[in-house]
């Protein structure tokens, strides 16, 4: 399917329908993004193209005032004390992946790359807010 928003989107769909999703790449933040997200096979729904909506928007304030302090701490250990201090010279938009949206808060990912280590940095959210713990994969 292309959807207006995200543009060509592959679906695909397991035995256990609530497992769907749909897959793609868009421009997020000037980088091509893969994005994925939860869905029956109408495609995506109102609240998921407006929270993504609200996300481009809240992007920049996003990475710089809540994710670049965060990162500093989850990642103190592999920076060899050097703090964080360029977003965007430290890291790469990879992936952006969301839930169902049905009310309450809203599930979701964000995988960046890392340029410095080589490595793939995952933080889970609710809402704006970032949970404790990140993962990473080299």
């Amino acid at each position: 399917m292309t959807d207006d928003l995200f543009g060509p989107l592959e679906y695909v769909t397991f035995k256990d329908a609530s497992k769907n999703y749909y897959e793609g790449t868009v421009s997020f933040d000037a980088q091509p993004c893969i994005i994925s997200f939860d869905a029956d096979e109408n495609g995506p729904t109102t609240a998921q193209k407006e929270f993504f909506r609200e996300l481009a928007d809240r992007y920049p304030q996003l990475k710089n005032e809540v994710l670049l302090p965060f990162l500093d701490r989850e990642l103190e250990d592999w920076t060899s004390k050097e703090p964080l201090t360029d977003f965007d010279k430290a890291f790469e938009m990879d992936g952006i992946s969301f839930y169902r949206i049905e009310g309450g808060p809203i599930s979701w990912s964000l995988t960046l790359y890392w340029l410095n280590i080589d490595h793939w940095v995952t933080i889970e959210f609710n809402d704006w807010t970032p949970e404790e713990g990140v993962a990473i994969d080299g």
